[in-house]
């Protein structure tokens, strides 16, 4: 709502917010309709602020009535790219999608959820939660996982990421296929040192 709007509302609801008021005190019998009229006499003898407030009060209950706002795009449903020909929205559930099934190709990560979140500039902040499998490095994990969702966004929608923040929900204990062990390598390792004596 632009500051004009506001400006104009407020004065509105004063002004029903007072008249609410008189008319449920004179209905309530604590003050008698002559003393309103009495306090409202000034106005009734300078014909031009009556107009003048009758008039104002008028066009902002039709405005109020008749002329909603449009609630303005902040970047709360997605991202909005504007061309020459017009308008592309993206929701944030694509966005979400979208890093889900980039990160699930990434070796070592069990489950994943993710947030996103958008400035004015369109420049996207991504939380994700996630859970490593013990035999992966978590570092090199995270630095994989935020290097793959930063090449995606930027080429498929166009969007510069500031931030790809990771956490690391749990560790599971399921094994990677291909990766040894942790205790296999310790033996392979043990087996190697023997060798070399």
């Amino acid at each position: 709502m632009k500051f004009l709007e506001k400006l104009a509302l407020i004065l509105f609801s004063i002004m029903i917010s007072i008249l609410s008021i008189v008319c449920i005190l004179v209905a309530l019998g604590l003050i008698e309709i002559r003393t309103v009229v009495s306090m409202m006499g000034f106005l009734l003898y300078n014909v031009r602020i009556t107009l003048g407030v009758a008039i104002v009060a008028l066009l902002l209950a039709m405005k109020c009535i008749f002329f909603s706002s449009k609630p303005q795009d902040d970047g709360r449903n997605g991202v909005t790219l504007e061309n020459n020909s017009g308008k592309l929205v993206i929701s944030k559930e694509s966005l979400e999608t979208l890093i889900a099934n980039v990160v699930k190709d990434v070796q070592g990560i069990e489950a994943i959820s993710s947030r996103t979140i958008l400035d004015r500039d369109n420049n996207v902040i991504v939380y994700v939660t996630t859970l490593v499998s013990k035999d992966m490095m978590i570092k090199d994990v995270s630095t994989q996982i935020q290097d793959k969702i930063k090449d995606a966004l930027s080429k498929t929608a166009d969007l510069q990421v500031k931030q790809v923040n990771i956490k690391v929900k749990n560790i599971t204990n399921k094994k990677i296929k291909g990766l040894p062990a942790a205790e296999e390598t310790e033996s392979t390792n043990e087996n190697e040192t023997e060798v070399e004596e």
